[in-house]
């Protein structure tokens, strides 16, 4: 009878594993994962707004894939999933729907960011303003071509190659001053906090809280500024599209644009 009763113990003890083996496996099926591709001067953003979503969303994961926005539309063509996309440049997500890759009807305009000088908070060269960035012996970073901001910037100087202040001798003295072209702007900022250079051209929003201490913003004149448009699409493969507008929506909301103001960011226009 001790044999039959140990034997029945053994059943249940099983049967009991494999009741909450299959409720644990259904709570892994009933988690969602929102897959997001930002682009790095985001990163302060999605960092922010990605616990309130989760917060409002029980059981939705956010991941987040941040780099430069032409590494992302490449990694998309490429066939990488994503859900969302949040480039720097509107031709980023236009080059997208070219392809029948974005949903065109789901584009929407949140932000904007304008471009900014950044310097050590030592400010190791005496930067003062944009003409500074000329001077000899001052080290530069930029981004290399493809990056949205480093095609601002060109903007900007093609502005100032224009222009009777600055002129061709300040844009041949910038572009001497060049030493390192990252491949996000991220890592420009990253250089500039670490004082391995002297100056940058980022966005705003590039000086983070966690860089605060360690940045100086220097002003660049309104005339000779470039303001991008931030924009927010769902991608034609995504198995979330409810979630991803509703992602979109908490951007446009009066709760993420306190978070955008925080960095730095303008309201859409």
């Amino acid at each position: 009878m001790k044999t039959a009763y140990t034997y029945l113990s053994l059943v249940l003890a099983f049967l009991l594993l494999f009741v909450m083996s299959g409720a644990v496996t259904a709570a892994e099926t009933d988690e969602k994962e929102l897959m997001i591709f930002a682009a790095a001067s985001l990163t302060g953003i999605v960092g922010d707004l990605n616990p309130m979503f989760e917060e409002a969303h029980p059981g939705v994961v956010v991941i987040v894939n941040l780099d430069s926005s032409a590494t992302l539309e490449t990694q998309i063509k490429e066939g990488a999933y994503a859900d969302l996309f949040l480039p720097a440049s509107t031709k980023n997500m236009d080059n997208l729907i070219k392809e029948e890759m974005a949903d065109e009807e789901s584009v929407t305009k949140y932000a904007t960011n304008k471009l900014a000088i950044i310097v050590p908070a030592d400010n190791p060269a005496s930067i003062t303003g944009l003409a500074d960035l000329a001077n000899p012996g001052v080290k530069i970073v930029s981004e290399t071509a493809e990056v949205p901001v480093r095609k601002y910037t060109e903007q900007m100087l093609e502005k100032a190659l224009n222009s009777t202040e600055y002129g061709p001798e300040f844009v041949d003295g910038y572009r001497a001053n060049v030493i390192s072209e990252e491949t996000n702007v991220a890592s420009a900022t990253a250089k500039v906090a670490l004082g391995e250079v002297d100056v940058g051209i980022t966005y705003y929003s590039d000086v983070t809280k966690d860089l605060a201490d360690k940045i100086k913003i220097i002003e660049i004149p309104d005339e000779f500024n470039i303001v991008a448009t931030y924009v927010a699409g769902i991608l034609s493969e995504s198995a979330e599209e409810e979630l991803a507008q509703e992602y979109i929506d908490l951007l446009s909301s009066d709760e993420g644009k306190a978070v955008l103001e925080e960095y730095n960011f303008a309201p859409a226009e």
